[in-house]
């Protein structure tokens, strides 16, 4: 059978976010894949005109407002390297926009390492640090609960963070505008049930935290119909995915979600493709890109289901005008990354994370910026204009399913191979995560 990969777009990102995890350069969901899109032959982009703002430059004599972000950064197999390229280039952007108040951000990088004792070290330099303001677009992979605690102990609030556990989300000190990388996942469960899947693997990276997945899943796994047979974690080290991809096919797996960093996402594909897996579906975290465009760098691969090079199918999202503004101020980075052939949902959720903190701030009109004032206007902010990336964002919105109390936007795009047209069409509508967890 042929190895299908079925994109999950998640709210913005999934921009969203799509998440903790992924970066691909195949098919995706909620996570961070990348574009076939070229430059636009538009004029520059105006962000005033999509109701931004264009003050003079931020002035370098004034105390800098210091701003953090901990990823992993240097590790095999979860390097999450765009996130800080993308919220550093947009740190730069903002700050030739007049910063906030006037003031130049100065953005502080910590390698987590993917390691709980090294992450623990971040949060703390962060916590300690009394002219740090704000973290953004986090990703602490194996200490989250523990990490958490300090940032709540300290007043420290986190902005887009990607966020895995209720320890986290709910946190009081928590600003993220999507359901992180557990949303990701439970965003491609019903994507999968779409297209016949019912029995199903969960593929995510080696950590501590996986445990809790199964039964926060339990309520939607239930609801649709489901059964999930196996979490199959995936370590750092690994050099060899076939493993993997017969430990599914042993479980009597139909499909498989991957919540996986792209290079690793990738890998397990091109595993299931040399095995000529039994698995009728992969599918893999993903994006909402510029022009709606989706990429497969290695070219037309649609024997085995993955998207073909060019424009988005039919029903896809129409182009979303913030994404021209996004591309010119990553542009000037200069990094190949960041460029509109490459860039991921990773660096959009950095962007965004930068003009979240920016946005609401402004609209508080606050005169002084330190933690308690963050964490004071994001709790009173309402309907923050997101760009059509996730709906308008109220931070303080709670929703009514237990554990995820926090949650302010759970809705995510997501989408189903099309076999007659042999590639992806989005749904018309998002899929609410929460109101099918019940």
């Amino acid at each position: 059978m042929k190895t299908k990969t079925v994109r999950l777009l998640a709210a913005f990102v999934a921009l969203a976010t799509f998440a903790a995890c992924s970066s691909s350069k195949k098919a995706s969901t909620g996570g961070s894949g990348t574009t076939n899109t070229t430059a636009s032959s538009a004029p520059a982009a105006d962000f005033v005109a999509l109701g931004g703002w264009k003050d003079a430059a931020c002035s370098a004599s004034q105390p800098k407002v210091v701003v953090g972000i901990t990823q992993p950064l240097d590790v095999a197999g979860t390097s999450l390297k765009d996130y800080v390229d993308g919220t550093q280039a947009a740190v730069n952007a903002f700050n030739n926009r007049g910063g906030l108040l006037g003031r130049c951000l100065d953005l502080k990088i910590c390698d987590g390492k993917g390691d709980g004792p090294t992450e623990l070290s971040c949060a703390r330099k962060q916590t300690e640090d009394s002219s740090m303001v704000a973290g953004l677009a986090s990703t602490v992979t194996q200490a989250e609960g523990d990490a958490y605690q300090l940032f709540q102990s300290a007043g420290l609030p986190q902005i887009g963070a990607q966020v895995t556990q209720p320890g986290a989300w709910n946190s009081p000190v928590s600003f993220e505008f999507t359901m992180g990388g557990s949303g990701t996942l439970l965003a491609g469960m019903p994507a999968l049930k779409n297209i016949g899947v019912t029995k199903f693997v969960v593929f995510v990276p080696a950590s501590g935290q996986v445990g809790a997945l199964a039964s926060f899943a339990s309520p939607l796994v239930k609801a649709l119909g489901m059964d999930l047979v196996e979490t199959i974690q995936i370590p750092a080290t690994a050099v060899e995915y076939t493993q993997f991809v017969l430990t599914a096919q042993n479980k009597s797996a139909e499909g498989g979600v991957l919540g996986l960093p792209g290079n690793v996402g990738s890998q397990v594909i091109d595993a299931a493709d040399s095995l000529k897996s039994k698995l009728e579906a992969l599918e893999q975290l993903g994006d909402v890109r510029p022009e709606g465009r989706h990429r497969d760098s290695r070219g037309d691969r649609g024997e085995h289901g993955v998207h073909r090079r060019g424009p988005a199918p039919d029903g896809a999202l129409d182009p979303v005008p913030i994404f021209d503004v996004i591309l010119d101020d990553f542009k000037a980075s200069g990094k190949a990354n960041l460029t509109a052939g490459s860039v991921t949902a990773q660096a959009t959720n950095g962007w965004l994370s930068v003009y979240a903190l920016i946005k609401v701030m402004r609209d508080a009109k606050a005169t002084d910026i330190t933690r308690a004032t963050v964490k004071a206007a994001f709790e009173a902010a309402k309907d923050i204009p997101m760009f059509d990336l996730v709906p308008p964002w109220t931070p303080s919105k709670q929703s009514s399913n237990a554990i995820f109390k926090g949650i302010s936007n759970p809705m995510y795009w997501t989408g189903h191979w099309d076999a007659a047209k042999k590639d992806f069409v989005v749904d018309d509508k998002q899929v609410d995560v929460i109101a099918l967890l019940g």
